[in-house]
């Protein structure tokens, strides 16, 4: 039983793998890995508008509107993309390249007309660091 076990693995092993498929855009910059199914996404960080996080899990909305979600947490994410985006709240992370405005103290507006919570705790920390790179906040 034990070699009729080993040459069925064998055979399928050598079999060509016809449902895989990996994405054909080149690995350029920070890029995470979505798995759809057989397939992977590759999602640069200038593709993602926000991360919302869930527990050990993560959602991505981007650029074209889609929401992927991650087994992963935000914290890994970010130390995966390592690209600048803002912690702006215990479950949301932003690319501040999507970033139109800051209205209120406590809310920013993203591309789309998203708006999000900034955390009490991080209002000074955003507005010192939107101050001086990407809005005009005063």
């Amino acid at each position: 039983m034990g070699l009729n076990l080993y040459n069925a693995m064998k055979a399928l092993l050598n079999q060509p793998f016809e449902n895989l498929t990996i994405s054909k855009r080149k690995k350029t910059g920070n890029v995470i890995n979505v798995h759809l199914g057989c397939k992977i996404l590759l999602l640069e960080f200038r593709e993602i508008v926000y991360l919302q996080g869930d527990g050990n899990y993560t959602y991505v909305y981007t650029t074209q509107g889609k929401r992927y979600l991650i087994s992963k947490t935000m914290k890994a994410i970010q130390q995966i993309l390592n690209a600048g985006f803002l912690r702006i709240h215990k479950s949301y992370m932003i690319n501040p390249m999507h970033l139109l405005a800051r209205i209120n103290p406590d809310r920013v507006v993203l591309n789309g007309g998203k708006q999000l919570p900034i955390a009490r705790r991080r209002i000074l920390e955003i507005q010192e660091t939107l101050a001086g790179e990407y809005l005009n906040v005063g």
